[in-house]
């Protein structure tokens, strides 16, 4: 009688589908009192899938312990508590993220961002437009693509001071166009 629970979780790890429900079952008070504890709609089903994974992945094999019905029943009952706790925080982070959305302040910051960079693209495009060919070729290496002031003075063939006072330069048409 001391192996009755290893023997369901031997059977449930072999895909038998009544060993389950019985390791369900005689679970079921711990899983009600985490449910409880969680106080979402679904957490008993959360905590009952965690429950299989648990039972699917209890290593009965590796550790001679196991054979216990004390080692089973710790086990499964600590990796319960664990997943709970885990549960726990995800399900407080979901409802900081809800209330924060609710109360319009990530809205509104991330609202106020998207028209602030529209209107910095504008901007942007706009100083773009009025530069020489030369000017912008410089400013998309430099910014696009990641070059250095001498790889572009090089395959221009100009100092690296002149695309250094180029960039200066646009980059100051493009402050005073954001700024105003």
């Amino acid at each position: 009688m001391n192996n009755k629970l290893y023997e369901l979780v031997d059977k449930a790890k072999q895909g038998d589908k009544e060993s389950i429900l019985i390791i369900i079952e005689k679970f079921r008070p711990l899983v009600k009192k985490y449910s409880k504890y969680l106080n979402y709609d679904g957490a008993d089903s959360d905590l009952i899938i965690n429950l299989i994974e648990i039972i699917k992945n209890i290593p009965i094999f590796k550790n001679e312990d196991m054979k216990k019905e004390e080692c089973i029943v710790g086990y499964i009952s600590n990796s319960l508590r664990y997943k709970y706790i885990k549960l726990s925080k995800k399900h407080n982070h979901i409802c900081n993220i809800e209330t924060e959305l609710t109360e319009g302040t990530i809205y509104s910051d991330v609202n106020n961002n998207v028209e602030s960079n529209i209107e910095n693209n504008i901007v942007i495009n706009n100083v773009l437009d009025k530069l020489s060919k030369k000017q912008k070729y410089i400013i998309q290496k430099i910014f696009e693509y990641g070059y250095k002031d001498s790889e572009i003075a090089r395959e221009l063939n100009i100092s690296r001071q002149a695309v250094y006072k180029t960039k200066k330069k646009v980059l100051e048409k493009l402050k005073k166009e954001l700024v105003a």
